[in-house]
């Protein structure tokens, strides 16, 4: 009878890690809503709607983005819960843009220099996420402030 009970604790053990790994990893392609718009993160996209090249100590880039350990003093901040329900951010109306963070991108739509010590950065980010890297968090910053320039650039002509 010991025995049985030593291996149905041994398999508790080795199973109930396991599955909360399943429960609790970030989803593959997670969506971000802002305004009217949604962007997926696809690390895969064969061709992206948008490539984001970073770089912690980029020659000329783009943004230049500070993290933070604070979410007061940052300018962009991104939290998610750790439960497992799924996100609906990918349900969109809208055609959702994919947006690959691609270190190798040679003519990206926005390179981004983000580091913990950014001297005068143009943006403050804090991170605090389930689903979303610090990359992931300033890739769709970048994108956002690039959609933004482009509606811009668009509304003066």
């Amino acid at each position: 009878m010991d025995r049985i009970r030593k291996t149905l604790l041994l398999f508790a053990v080795i199973a109930v890690p396991a599955a909360a790994h399943s429960a609790f990893a970030p989803a593959q392609n997670p969506c971000f809503v802002s305004g009217t718009s949604t962007f997926r993160l696809s690390p895969t996209a064969s061709s992206p709607d948008y490539r984001v090249r970073i770089e912690s100590h980029a020659a000329r880039p783009d943004l230049r983005m500070q993290l933070v350990d604070r979410p007061e003093i940052a300018d962009f901040v991104l939290v998610d819960d750790f439960g497992a329900a799924e996100s609906t951010a990918c349900r969109s109306s809208v055609p959702v843009k994919t947006v690959k963070v691609d270190p190798d991108a040679r003519t990206p739509d926005v390179t981004v220099s983000l580091s913990a010590d950014a001297a005068d950065p143009d943006y403050k980010v804090y991170v605090h996420s389930a689903r979303f890297s610090h990359q992931d968090a300033a890739a769709l910053l970048a994108v956002m402030w690039k959609t933004q320039q482009s509606r811009e650039l668009a509304a003066r002509r």
